[in-house]
């Protein structure tokens, strides 16, 4: 039961891995169509993938978390936590690269800001 439990977790994330990476193809170097909109941003500029280890008990960093940025510092955060019982998978709006309304862990604050000085 253990092996099944860990192949649907290793299915999980690789699903979520494929949605981010089709994600940041669509919207990567999206210009606008007009100055009305050129506020929103001009899509995905920067992206920095974490991997940490959140947990004692656990070998390896097999949790990350991915910045998904715009030139304006805003967008999106997702950030997956392994543990061999479960796997969570948070997203979290990022503006001004800080939490949009929401609390964020020092490795995600970590992570925005490796995002944007890379």
């Amino acid at each position: 039961m253990t092996s099944i439990l860990w192949i649907l977790c290793l299915f999980n994330t690789a699903a979520v891995i494929y949605l981010i990476f089709l994600i940041s193809r669509k919207y990567r170097n999206n210009t606008p169509k007009s100055d009305s909109i050129a506020t929103l941003g001009s899509g995905i500029e920067k992206i920095k993938l974490t991997r940490f280890n959140p947990f004692d008990d656990v070998g390896g960093d097999q949790s990350f978390i991915l910045v998904l940025l715009d030139k304006s510092n805003s967008g999106i955060l997702l950030t997956s936590l392994h543990h061999r019982s479960f796997t969570r998978i948070y997203a979290k709006p990022i503006k001004d690269a800080q939490g949009d309304n929401i609390t964020l862990s020092k490795e995600e604050k970590s992570a925005i800001l490796k995002a944007i000085n890379h």
